[in-house]
């Protein structure tokens, strides 16, 4: 309504200036004036929209990191992904059975183990149904967009019949171990998530022979080097503890075998039926139960790449 009454002001201000340069001058004046306003106002509004872009900006960059801890303190998180279900409970089973594991939270994506150890998003993606050929320890988890990563569902499967043994690495004709072989490795030694600190180091070994013809190159319990990447303590609100490693290498005859993998595990968590943290970022959780603590055990097993292509001489 203001503006109305300034341009009718202006309007008259235009009509009587035309017959009086003084009346002329003061018409210019009053445009100068508005057009500066313009220019202020337009300014404030870019000024405005950069502020609620920075804003939007800010919040989805909170929303994506959000998504990737999936163990933060129970009053911090905002929501979860529905935990995977399993088609077949644990318990033993005929060779050749198939499983399948689903997610009811939408655009979720499932990982996988069958070796016992916790699944991260570098694990196998389930992409179809699992075969069940041997006995396995099954985990699996799944991650949706800008949602904290689900609980871990877990089965224990048993097949009968001769376990398959690990046979050697045999080189091939030049003696040389390509990058990207597969190597078996075991656990030597209890680790617990209480007392474990990042940096530590912890004893792996190899789980098979290398060998050049009939001859032995490494044998089985080569020490492997690796170390504690992540040590969390089990906490309050069933939170479990969790522990993670990385393999560096194995070293035999002076001769160092550059490996790339590691492992994560994750104690049994203990969340309460009364509220499985889907609570906003205020609220208090009041529970006292504590998830168990991670426990790697001797002779849990697992397999890394070799990093390098490394000639082995014998």
């Amino acid at each position: 309504m203001k503006v109305a009454y300034f341009l009718f002001f202006l309007g008259c201000v235009s009509a009587c200036a035309q017959d009086d340069p003084g009346m002329m001058a003061t018409q210019q004046a009053i445009q100068s004036s508005l057009q500066t306003q313009q220019a202020s106002q337009q300014a404030i509004d870019q000024m405005q929209q950069a502020s609620q872009l920075a804003n939007q900006q800010a919040m989805q960059s909170s929303n994506d990191q959000a998504a990737l801890r999936p163990n933060e303190d129970a009053d911090l998180v905002v929501d979860l992904t529905g935990q995977p279900a399993l088609s077949i409970k644990s318990g033993e089973v005929e060779s050749g059975t198939t499983m399948r594991i689903k997610c009811h939270t939408r655009r979720a994506v499932i990982y996988y183990t069958t070796n016992g150890w916790t699944p991260t998003i570098a694990s196998h993606r389930y992409l179809e149904p699992i075969k069940i050929n041997s006995s396995m320890e099954l985990q699996a988890i799944a991650v949706a967009p800008h949602m904290a990563r689900s609980l871990v569902a877990k089965a224990d499967y048993t097949v009968q019949g001769p376990r398959t043994s690990i046979q050697p690495v045999a080189l091939p004709a030049n003696g040389v171990l390509l990058a990207g072989t597969r190597l078996h490795l075991v656990t030597g030694s209890q680790l617990n998530s209480r007392t474990a600190q990042v940096g530590d180091t912890i004893s792996i070994l190899l789980n098979q022979e290398i060998t050049a013809g009939n001859a032995i190159l490494l044998p089985k319990g080569t020490p492997v080097q690796a170390t504690i990447t992540l040590a969390d303590p089990a906490g309050h609100a069933g939170v479990p503890g969790e522990l993670a490693f990385a393999v560096h290498s194995l070293t035999a005859k002076g001769l160092a075998i550059p490996l790339a993998g590691g492992e994560t595990l994750e104690g049994a968590n203990h969340y309460d039926a009364r509220g499985l943290l889907l609570v906003p970022v205020a609220a208090i959780v009041s529970l006292t139960a504590r998830g168990d603590e991670a426990q790697i055990k001797p002779g849990m097993e697992f397999t890394v790449a070799v990093a390098k292509d490394t000639p082995l001489h014998q």
